[in-house]
């Protein structure tokens, strides 16, 4: 069953609360590394907020909310903590959710009651784009609402196709094949890779679906067909807790020696320790900027490991949760003074989003479209490295192995910035 993790921080003393608490909350799959670093992030920047006053007089109190059921994500669970959330008229936003399915189930039950939402993660382009390759529309999911939801990462529209960009002019390789794991995500960017490859010249062998409660653990059979049709590499659009990474672990058991990527759902710890035994050289795009490559962003990350220091606290998307989190604090915040220094409304703090422009955050400088996506295009690639020293792990992204890989980190190798090539 889904469990609610609570944290509550700030106080109502002092200047920071002398007119009270407003919350922000989140829904993250919080039972995952991934999860659990990214609601670190929040959690750190509102702690910051707080103890430099709050937000014009009003402490922000956090709330996290975890919509795991048995171990992965849950579009249902997270739908019952947006209806929590909206339930308590103090929640005047939120950060979340994690995974794009769980965004396609809430929107139409936050838009309604204009409740901004901000997710540090989410990638598939049909949430805000009406493309022809969508089963979903985003103007169907807000049913003549004004926008309520923002993301400050880019799409898997540019995410798939720098893999794909990638494999074949980078590493010489014209026939892949590709798996996925039938969510709307791994759907998703496992297509934008297809044609983006095919674009290219190269060859698909063959692309094949699974469902995790059918195919359970064992994807030998998969992998053989793949092998036997000749593909030279595996993409795999998916993510971990739906055990997108076994197969990589299990291509070595079949002796196939092939290259082996996907999107930000495989850049996590939970990867690394499904392919323990086969992890070196994995490869995994990160739908933004890295953090640690981000010159301006070094102090921020290093007051973050002193608060946070945890061996798998910092990951992928930690930085861009806290964007996130004050980009919809400066929002509240001018909501605030719209309302005379007053709680402003839930509609009010949505409308201050919708004008954000040139919000300046530690990944970069964020201006939103119309639609709710962020002016940064930066895909991220990075590999598996399984022979980091004990610095090397510190100082790395944080996304490393934690049980028997720990020397197994990924490590940043580039980037495509879409932004500069369509300029």
């Amino acid at each position: 069953m889904a469990t609610l993790v609570a944290f509550a921080c700030g106080s109502s003393s002092g200047p920071a609360g002398s007119k009270g608490t407003i919350k922000i909350g989140s829904d993250l799959p919080v039972c995952t590394v991934g999860g659990q670093a990214v609601q670190n992030g929040i959690q750190f920047a509102i702690n910051q907020k707080n103890a430099a006053g709050g937000v014009n007089g009003y402490s922000i109190q956090f709330q996290g909310f975890d919509d795991c059921r048995q171990g992965s994500y849950n579009a249902d669970a997270g739908v019952e903590n947006v209806q929590k959330m909206l339930g308590d008229s103090k929640f005047l936003g939120m950060i979340g959710p994690y995974n794009s399915a769980v965004a396609k189930a809430e929107i139409p039950i936050a838009s309604p009651q204009h409740f901004v939402m901000i997710s540090p993660s989410n990638t598939n382009p049909c949430l805000t784009k009406d493309l022809s390759t969508c089963s979903y529309h985003p103007q169907d999911l807000r049913a003549g609402n004004a926008n309520n939801y923002w993301r400050v990462v880019t799409t898997d529209d540019y995410q798939g196709p720098a893999m794909a960009d990638y494999m074949y002019k980078q590493q010489s390789i014209t026939n892949v094949a590709i798996l996925d794991d039938s969510t709307v995500f791994g759907v998703g960017i496992a297509s934008a890779f297809e044609a983006e490859f095919k674009k290219l010249g190269g060859t698909v062998a063959k692309h094949s679906s699974y469902k995790k409660d059918q195919q359970g653990s064992d994807f030998k059979s998969i992998l053989l067909s793949f092998k036997n049709a000749g593909a030279k590499a595996v993409y795999v659009g998916g993510t971990d807790d739906q055990n997108i990474c076994i197969p990589r672990a299990q291509m070595k058991q079949l002796g196939w020696d092939v290259p082996f990527g996907g999107g930000d759902g495989i850049e996590t710890t939970d990867c690394i320790d499904q392919a323990t035994g086969n992890e070196q050289g994995i490869l995994a795009t990160s739908a933004g900027a890295d953090a640690t490559q981000v010159q301006g962003a070094a102090q921020t990350i290093a007051d973050f490991r002193k608060a946070f220091p945890g061996p798998n606290d910092f990951g992928g998307y930690t930085m861009q949760a806290y964007d996130a989190t004050n980009a919809l604090m400066a929002a509240i915040g001018r909501a605030i003074n719209n309302a005379n220094g007053s709680t402003p409304t839930r509609d009010q703090v949505r409308s201050e989003m919708a004008k954000t422009k040139g919000f300046v955050g530690v990944i970069g400088t964020y201006d939103f479209d119309e639609k709710g996506d962020t002016s940064l295009k930066i895909v991220s690639i990075y590999v598996v490295n399984g022979k980091l020293s004990a610095d090397q792990v510190k100082n790395s992204t944080g996304v490393c192995g934690s049980k028997t890989a720990k020397d197994a980190c990924f490590v940043w190798k580039t980037q495509f910035d879409f932004a500069k090539a369509s300029s």
